[in-house]
Formats: structure tokens, sequence, C-alpha cells
């Protein structure tokens, strides 16, 4: 007989969250990098599953669904369309409360790009996923480390897309955006590491530590609402729309209970420090040693020098 699976229950912090957050099902719509290429293992490394292992552990109320497809294109006339994979008519199906859409990256190969066609398919997607009475969530895809990997143009991905993708959550009135590209490097390109490592190098999609910075970024974009009070107990966290907080953190009572022994201890060796010292102090002060302020000759009596008339002659 196999072994039960421990349980482990919603603590007071889990509790807080499924107290003022209503998301229960989660979908992950996107290419290969939701797919999970180059992770270790897709079950467990893609950030849908990092989301739900390392973020949402405790709360088996949340599912985190991956609908991911590799090599799928936002645009309809694309080489690969997201819209004709069976992984889209699930998404459609899966009565998900948040569609997190993770488009754009095949869209970037030079003979798929055309941004006027690419705005309005993107757009027809987020009307399709607000229909179904959701939130949606638009990703700014990660960085392209490399021009020309995957036949990918990186100008497209580095600077066009973070300004279009936001603008047009803006104008469709989608929930909100995940900046990944900023998280994975950004412009600048200065996080290598998260995508070339002793598991993985790829110029296009995040190794196992990527991956789980891109998880990070969803579950702070989707749990953490500028709204969430704040939570109760031993750690006072700072409002999230105000940085300059900073976090102050109380100890219980306990805390002093437990070091009550160690600060006697403290108390009784310095005590016992300054005792010696007072001892050796004074010792020496007695024996005349080097503590004496005078000279060291200055107490020995000396003789006046005897009178030349006393001196007896021979």
């Amino acid at each position: 007989m196999g072994a039960k699976e421990r349980t482990v229950p919603c603590n007071r912090h889990c509790q807080h969250f499924r107290k003022h957050n209503h998301l229960r099902t989660i979908a992950a719509v996107g290419d290969s990098i939701t797919y999970g290429t180059c992770a270790s293992d897709r079950a467990r490394m893609a950030w849908p599953a990092q989301l739900q292992r390392g973020y949402l552990w405790q709360d088996p109320t949340v599912r985190v669904l991956n609908f991911g497809a590799s090599g799928r294109t936002m645009l309809k006339s694309g080489d690969n369309p997201y819209w004709d994979d069976d992984e889209f008519a699930r998404a459609k199906s899966s009565n998900a409360d948040a569609f997190v859409i993770g488009l754009g990256t095949n869209d970037a190969k030079h003979y798929n790009w055309n941004l006027e066609e690419f705005e309005q398919d993107y757009r027809d997607m987020v009307a399709i996923f607000q229909g179904l009475d959701a939130e949606v969530y638009l990703v700014v895809p990660p960085p392209l480390y490399e021009d020309g990997a995957y036949d990918m143009n990186a100008t497209v991905i580095n600077h066009i897309f973070p300004s279009l993708i936001p603008r047009i959550a803006n104008e469709t009135g989608a929930t909100g955006v995940i900046d990944v590209f900023d998280a994975l490097g950004g412009s600048s390109l200065n996080a290598p590491e998260l995508f070339c490592d002793y598991q993985s190098c790829d110029a296009c999609h995040p190794n196992d530590a990527g991956y789980d910075r891109l998880a990070g970024v969803v579950f702070r974009e989707l749990f953490y609402r500028p709204d969430l009070p704040l939570l109760a107990g031993e750690v006072i966290n700072p409002p999230l729309n105000a940085p300059e907080v900073v976090a102050e953190w109380k100890p219980p009572a306990s805390f002093y209970l437990a070091m009550a022994p160690a600060i006697a201890l403290a108390v009784v060796v310095a005590n016992l420090c300054l005792g010696v010292f007072w001892t050796c102090y004074h010792t020496a002060r007695a024996c005349g040693g080097p503590q004496r302020t005078a000279r060291p000759y200055d107490s020995v009596s000396r003789r006046s020098p005897m009178p030349a008339s006393d001196i007896e002659l021979a």
C-alpha cells in the first residue's frame, strides 16, 4: 500500500490571500514559453507549474492550467496560429477566472510579422476571453538575447512589444499587464543567467531559474492587489503601492522569554569579568605595580649624605 500524500493545511497567510482574492482557476494561454520549452521537466518547471507548486501550493482551491503550444502565433495569418490549435478550444472551455495571454514571440519571426494584423488579432482574442466573464492579463514577452534566433527579429521583441502590448491592454480594457520583459533582463539584456546556465542555454526560452522568475511576476500581478489588506501578525508588510514604507518587525512576547537566559548569562559573565579586573587592579596597586603613577623608586627612603664633620677620619 502506497503512503498517503501529506496535505498541508492552509495557514493564516494562505487564508488571508484566499479571503481577499477570488481567483480559483487560472488559464495560461501562450506559446513555447508558456508550454515550458527548455525546462528540465516542463510538468514541474514550466512557469504555470512553478506558479502552482511554488506560490500556491498551500491552497488546493486554486488551479493553474497550462494551455501553451510551441511555435504558435497570435497572428491568424502566421505560420502556426494559436487560433487553430486545440489548446485554444480547451482554454475557452476551462471556465477560468483569469486568462494570462503570453503570445507574440513567434509573431516576431521575419516571415510572420505584420504590425496592423497583430494588433487586430490581439484585440480579438482579448475580447473573446473578456466575453467569458473572466479577467484578462497580457504578458510582455521575455527579451530576445540574440537577434535572428529562431528567425526572430529582436527589434520587434525588445523594442516594439514593451510599448505595444501595454497600449493594447489599455485600449481593450484588459485587467492588467504582466511585465515579464523587464523581469527577465529588459532591453539591456542584463539577466543572461535566467536563460543560460548549466541546465539550459537558449537565447529565447528561459531556463528553470527564468521560469521561476516568470512565475513570481505572474503571481505578484494576479494576487498582490493594491487594496490587499496588510497581513496581521509579527510581520507588518508595507502597502504595495507605497514602496517608500519600510517593513517593520515586531517581536512577539515569546521572543523576549526565549532571550531571557542568554541575557542573564551575559550579565553574569560581564560581572565576573568586571570583578576580576578590579581585583587585579587593586592587587597591583597594593604591590606597587606599574599602575602607580609615581616614579617606582620614590617610595624608597634615601639617606641624606652625612655631613663632612661627622666623617670619622682614619
